[in-house]
């Protein structure tokens, strides 16, 4: 497999091999510096997620000194339950094949954990500037984002990340026993010339997270999360193609042009959560589905790779009983897949000849083009990591609710996830009237499938599209793709859209300090 090499003068890989993908991972595990479960391991490993998000109790505030240190070692006993937990030293049990009890590590399980601190956390303790990240914010209000309802869930103080092959093993760690933990603690002792090393008294370890947190948090909310072993999501659609190599880029972590030397090396990470009409979203035919995420339901790549009848084929032969042909098929396939996985390759500017039909044929109003326009149309590269899990959960008058744990992470929000989100996806003018006018392709396609102005509906003339008489406003895109489809903001199949964002928060994904998880936050207070 091909291994495109490093760009002079910027440290970028744009793909690493999977030998090499693997002695990077190692290299970050050992290095200590970057925090797990945002590049690594990888989201494929880790088929469950569990999100925890929780606010500063209001009476640690009545004296902001005192709350400041109880803070400070509370945090002190999450992360050093964490690292516990890491360096193996906390047994789970664990139900063997024979049936019997044999106690395991958290690294057993492609265990991860993540914290991150929203602004709360930083304006309510009065943390000085100079130890704050510089670009962290609250997550704005639902209409400064261009969303269509309320938030729900609003911004807090703290998030936890855990992620594993285990949906059990994550609410074990949050919450499984009462008491405390003991183990050795040592220290080394100077005796003139001559140290030595003695074991003191046990030092107390808290035995969850729960434990760590109860006395000086409040939890507001819970999200389970889980991955489809066909890397589909509940849309039916292949989620994350493309997506900025995890292991290889600079669009994650801060480096010293970001941030203070102790930030370098952190991420700012968006959470968002946002339900999924599935109901109404299966009335719809297939074909308007594919034209409003831009891929096929049955391969994943962007329409117009393949003719409609050349990718159904390959879906059916990929899955073919002949070995031969379903192998011929995979290789065909993952030759488009590598091709178009690369966030970088400008499929839809104009003068790439060879995309013509991708051009053509994936709508400019769909997902994959509102997401990311790949510097069309004059936009300037904005690209995130995201790191997304599906949920499904029982809601209120035994309806389920189901969607998107939206998770990204990028070195600065407002030019990445912010941009991307009020300035593409939910820019009605996305990208026309103010780039562009549409060609006579996209305009006939519109057309064809009832986008019309209401000035258009009275002049229809069904023998003859083209020559209708064409309302200036017709040229906005309006709210398409997963966050439509609409016609200059209004929803023609009622109130709400398919998918309707549920709120989330903002937060900083800080380094490890002197490559300790236990020191997490220190970097805040010192």
């Amino acid at each position: 497999m091909l291994v495109y090499p490093y760009l002079v003068g910027t440290g970028y890989i744009r793909y690493l091999d999977k030998r090499a993908r693997k002695i990077e991972e190692e290299r970050l595990v050992n290095e200590k510096r970057k925090q797990a479960g945002v590049t690594f391991p990888a989201a494929g490993d880790q088929e469950h997620l569990l999100i925890i998000r929780f606010n500063i109790s209001d009476h640690v505030l009545e004296d902001i000194e005192k709350g400041k240190k109880n803070i400070r070692d509370g945090l002190k006993n999450l992360c050093r339950f964490i690292e516990y937990a890491l360096n193996g030293k906390k047994k789970v049990d664990s139900l063997s094949e024979d049936g019997s009890i044999e106690f395991k590590t958290v690294s057993d399980f492609k265990f991860s954990f993540t914290i991150g601190f929203g602004v709360g956390f930083f304006e309510k303790l009065r943390i000085d500037k100079g130890n704050r990240p510089c670009k962290l914010t609250a997550m704005p209000d639902y209409s400064a984002l261009g969303d269509v309802a309320p938030y729900n869930l609003q911004q807090t103080d703290f998030i936890i990340q855990i992620g594993s092959n285990q949906d059990y093993l994550n609410s074990w760690l949050f919450q499984n026993t009462t008491g405390t933990i003991k183990h050795n603690k040592q220290k080394t002792l100077l005796y003139g010339a001559r140290t030595e090393t003695k074991a003191f008294e046990d030092e107390d370890v808290v035995p969850d997270i729960y434990t760590a947190i109860k006395s000086w948090a409040n939890i507001t909310d819970f999200h389970s999360g889980f991955q489809r072993i066909d890397g589909k999501n509940l849309l039916g659609f292949n989620d994350g193609i493309s997506n900025p190599f995890r292991l290889s880029n600079d669009v994650i972590w801060t480096t010293r042009t970001d941030e203070p030397e102790k930030f370098r090396d952190g991420t700012y990470m968006v959470f968002q959560k946002i339900e999924h009409d599935l109901e109404k979203w299966r009335g719809m035919d297939e074909e308007k589905q594919e034209m409003w995420m831009g891929r096929s339901k049955y391969t994943g790549l962007l329409l117009g790779t393949l003719s409609k009848e050349n990718d159904r084929k390959l879906a059916s032969n990929m899955r073919s009983d002949n070995r031969i042909v379903r192998d011929r098929a995979i290789k065909e396939w993952k030759r488009y897949y590598n091709m178009q996985k690369d966030p970088n390759t400008k499929f839809f500017v104009e003068s790439q000849i060879q995309y013509k039909n991708i051009q053509m044929e994936c709508p400019v109003w769909s997902h994959v083009r509102k997401a990311n326009p790949r510097e069309a149309d004059g936009e300037a590269k904005r690209q995130i990591f995201r790191r997304g899990y599906l949920y499904s959960e029982g809601g209120s008058s035994s309806r389920m609710s189901s969607g998107l744990l939206f998770i990204c992470f990028q070195r600065d929000i407002k030019n990445g996830f912010e941009y991307i989100k009020r300035n593409l996806l939910n820019n009605k003018n996305f990208p026309v009237p103010e780039k562009r006018k549409f060609n006579s392709w996209e305009l006939r396609q519109r057309q064809l499938q009832g986008r019309l102005t209401m000035n258009q509906l009275q002049k229809l003339n069904r023998d003859n599209y083209t020559n209708l008489s064409i309302d200036p406003d017709s040229l906005n895109t309006g709210k398409d793709g997963l966050s439509g489809p609409s016609e200059l903001g209004v929803y023609p199949q009622g109130e709400f859209p398919v998918t309707v964002t549920l709120g989330g928060g903002y937060y900083f994904i800080p380094p490890i300090p002197r490559k300790k998880v236990s020191e997490i936050g220190e970097q805040f207070f010192n």
